[in-house]
């Protein structure tokens, strides 16, 4: 996900609009179960900065934090930054580590903006730290480890279950 700089000093003071759609495991290691992104951005040149804003959705694999299951998750941010443009050359850098360099210091040299790590970032800070699979998850018995959800809890039964030999420590209040 780059921009073309030259195009935008051409349109200076005008925003220019892109959209990219990714594979997500194509583009970030972060990743490596897939997922889809959808960036909306607008670009603006002005002086010797680059104004960029927008929005990106990502529909991924996540992990319920309560009953472990997998399912897709949906969620969106918003964002808007300044880039410097840097009158400097770039060295003989890969994509990769200007993508990396932009991301750090907000400064763009050459003649591409490299969104690839800064999107990267972006999702990364959007996404939700306990995902849940429904608002109404009842997740895991500590006890007996049964999907509530899905199953009724069986800890009755395991406390039925008692082995014969450890019930004389029920009488020290250790089971309580």
């Amino acid at each position: 996900m780059e921009i073309f700089l030259p195009d935008l000093k051409v349109r200076a003071g005008e925003a220019v609009s892109y959209i990219f759609k990714e594979e997500l495991a194509e583009c970030y290691d972060d990743f490596p179960n897939g997922g889809n992104l959808k960036l909306d951005v607008s670009a603006c040149y002005s002086g010797n900065s680059v104004m960029i804003s927008g929005s990106l959705e990502v529909e991924a694999p996540a992990v319920c934090s309560r009953c472990l299951t997998t399912f897709r998750h949906y969620f969106a941010s918003e964002f808007s930054d300044v880039f410097t443009v840097s009158e400097s050359v770039p060295d003989e850098e890969t994509a990769d580590a200007l993508a990396l360099e932009i991301a750090e210091t907000m400064t763009v040299k050459g003649d591409y903006l490299y969104l690839d790590e800064y999107i990267r970032q972006m999702i990364i800070l959007a996404q939700e730290y306990s995902p849940l699979c429904r608002p109404d998850c009842k997740g895991i018995c500590a006890g007996c480890g049964a999907d509530l959800n899905h199953e009724p809890c069986r800890c009755e039964e395991k406390e039925q279950a008692v082995d014969v030999r450890l019930l004389k420590l029920k009488e020290f209040g250790l089971g309580n």
